[in-house]
């Protein structure tokens, strides 16, 4: 019986392969650096290859708090009734929004704040109105040896230490006159 030699189309696809998906990804993975010349899509293309290098040291959780009219506390608004959809395992688009705008976008922050105030008015007009809006951060540090039970969630604000929170920023909606 004679080996079977691999025809040169054969050899031309696995070096075409090499050349273009395996070298490029090995070298995204370990420089964590664009290839000079290369096109954008072929860059997105091997970093998708390379998405989870490390694991995060830190997990981002955001809450919104609200402030209402004649009560000087802050109380945790649940946004979920305005973004239900969790397509980020258990975050919410405004947990996305939160993540890629950073410290930078207040603007962006201010208009979420005023849909959310605007849609707690129209859902709920017999409570007093929101005066203050704010948006916490704490940060969850996952511990290798305490392995989750079950599906993970956040854990209620009022859960989290206060030296652990950070204010992002406050949005202030002074009553209107009646």
């Amino acid at each position: 019986m004679t080996a079977l030699r691999p025809r040169l189309r054969d050899r031309l696809c696995v070096a075409a392969f090499i050349l273009l998906w395996i070298g490029p990804t090995a070298y995204h993975g370990l420089w964590r650096a664009k290839l000079p010349g290369e096109p954008a899509l072929l860059h997105d293309w091997h970093d998708i290859a390379c998405l989870f290098p490390n694991r995060p040291t830190v997990w981002n959780i955001y809450f919104v708090e609200v402030r209402r009219s004649g009560r000087p506390e802050w109380e945790q608004l649940d946004e979920t009734l305005d973004f239900a959809m969790e397509p980020f395992g258990h975050r919410t688009r405004m947990h996305r929004f939160l993540v890629a705008w950073g410290v930078q976008r207040d603007a962006g922050r201010r208009e979420v704040a005023d849909y959310l105030v605007a849609s707690d008015r129209g859902r709920h007009p017999e409570l007093a109105p929101i005066v203050g809006l704010r948006f916490v951060w704490t940060g969850f540090v996952p511990r290798p040896d305490d392995v989750a039970q079950g599906a993970w969630r956040r854990p209620p604000l009022a859960q989290v230490p206060r030296h652990e929170r950070r204010i992002l920023s406050v949005h202030d909606y002074p009553e209107r006159p009646r």
